[in-house]
């Protein structure tokens, strides 16, 4: 059964730690109760690429200034209880507004959270998010898999190659 949040006074994407090594999560702030959620990589990208898409779609041209400042305001802090690990994500407009419900759903389907945010706030999180993704480790041109800080044995090259 899904427990709605209500209205996201906050919604941020991020990653904690280092390239290669990084924690990646969602947060969201409804009705003054901090909610923590770990997802992976290409959830957060696949978030990022949906939400820009979604709001395209539906029309909706989100306020710049106010997108412009949630941005400026999503930085991560220090997760204290992580809820679940995101197994699954749906996101709808809702009808009649410019509201968007965004649901997330355990690993193993056991629970589930929606909330609403606006387009402002889903804005700056797909930006926010694009630019988390980006940071990670580069990609071999070779064999497109990432490069760790030191040489990398590629498996194009027969593993010969250190690059």
């Amino acid at each position: 059964m899904t427990e709605h949040l209500g209205p996201a006074e906050r919604f941020a994407v991020g990653a904690i730690g280092e390239p290669g090594e990084r924690t990646f999560y969602l947060h969201v702030v409804a009705n003054a109760v901090s909610y923590w959620f770990i997802a992976e990589k290409g959830q957060i990208a696949a978030l990022a690429d949906y939400a820009l898409t979604a709001l395209a779609q539906a029309n909706i041209l989100p306020d710049p200034d106010g997108m412009n400042l949630i941005l400026t305001r999503l930085t991560l802090g220090e997760p204290d209880e992580v809820r679940f690990r995101v197994g699954a994500m749906s996101m709808a407009v809702q009808p009649e507004s410019d509201l968007m419900t965004l649901e997330l759903v355990s690993v193993d389907g056991a629970e589930a959270f929606d909330f609403v945010i606006a387009p402002e706030q889903l804005q700056a999180a797909a930006i926010k998010g694009f630019e988390v993704v980006d940071k990670g480790r580069p990609i071999c041109p070779r064999c497109q898999l990432p490069m760790g800080p030191g040489d990398h044995q590629c498996p194009a090259s027969n593993g010969h190659h250190a690059g």
